[in-house]
């Protein structure tokens, strides 16, 4: 009878959180329709952070949002930017918490399922997971609610692997395929997002640099052969991806893979 009663109230507690979530969702949506154009964001405080990730895109920042740490609708902590088809679309909203040490938050929206750490400050986001802690024990935390654009794996996933396909003009597989979106990232910007985790990482030397600089333009070249035939072979995009893979954990060692991985986790 107790076991009976503790399961419903816990299903109980879990719709409740997913209802607030999706609340939180629904009501961003309606209102960040003011920010479709980005000079609109950028007026109100918005201002671009990091990199354009390539499950992601841009992440813009209201510093007066991240410093109060409320998680208001109306004034999201992030708007989520990417260029498709030649302009710039809104794609989604971010909302940032951070704690302490070994504290814990729970009064937010989703916690913890639907959160994911950064490593550190938002600037210091490289795409490794997991990411070290800020000095001061800070961990930032951040929620991430796809708005605009259908994500295969859920709403508030944080990388979403259609976007890669379609800024290059094509339709995403209708379940997620990280590894071929990946690949298909390399012709509109990942070739240079991936170089750039890599000499963050360390990973590039000036020995080096030359051949990893080979091995990712030789994968850049086999997928835009790909993109542009028909049908789009998802499976020989993937093997493009793991085949890029193997050659860079052949010249780097077996430490390139933390950077090879998918970038956010929950």
């Amino acid at each position: 009878m107790r076991l009976a009663l503790l399961m419903v109230l816990t299903l109980g507690q879990a719709a409740l959180a997913q209802s607030s979530l999706d609340s939180l969702a629904s009501a961003s949506a309606i209102a960040t329709a003011r920010f479709a154009d980005r000079r609109a964001a950028a007026a109100e405080g918005y201002r671009r952070l990091g990199a354009d990730f390539p499950g992601m895109g841009e992440h813009w920042l209201h510093p007066g949002a991240l410093l109060s740490g409320s998680i208001d609708a109306n004034r999201p902590t992030i708007l989520i930017y990417a260029t498709i088809g030649d302009a710039p679309k809104l794609l989604g909203v971010g909302f940032v918490t951070t704690t302490r040490g070994d504290d814990t938050v729970r009064a937010v929206p989703g916690w913890p399922r639907a959160w994911h750490e950064h490593s550190g400050l938002l600037t210091d986001e490289s795409g490794v997971s997991p990411g070290t802690n800020a000095p001061s024990g800070t961990h930032v935390w951040v929620l991430h609610a796809w708005t605009g654009l259908k994500n295969p794996d859920g709403v508030f996933t944080p990388d979403n692997w259609s976007l890669p396909f379609l800024r290059a003009g094509l339709a995403p597989p209708a379940a997620s395929d990280p590894d071929a979106a990946r690949a298909v990232a390399l012709v509109n910007g990942g070739d240079a997002y991936l170089r750039g985790v890599l000499t963050d990482g360390r990973m590039v030397t000036p020995a080096n640099a030359a051949r990893v600089d080979s091995i990712i333009a030789r994968a850049r070249g086999e997928v835009s052969s790909l993109v542009a035939a028909t049908p789009l072979s998802f499976v020989a995009l993937r093997a493009t991806w793991q085949a890029m893979s193997s050659s860079l954990r052949a010249e780097l060692g077996p430490g390139v893979d933390k950077f090879l991985a998918v970038p956010h986790r929950h």
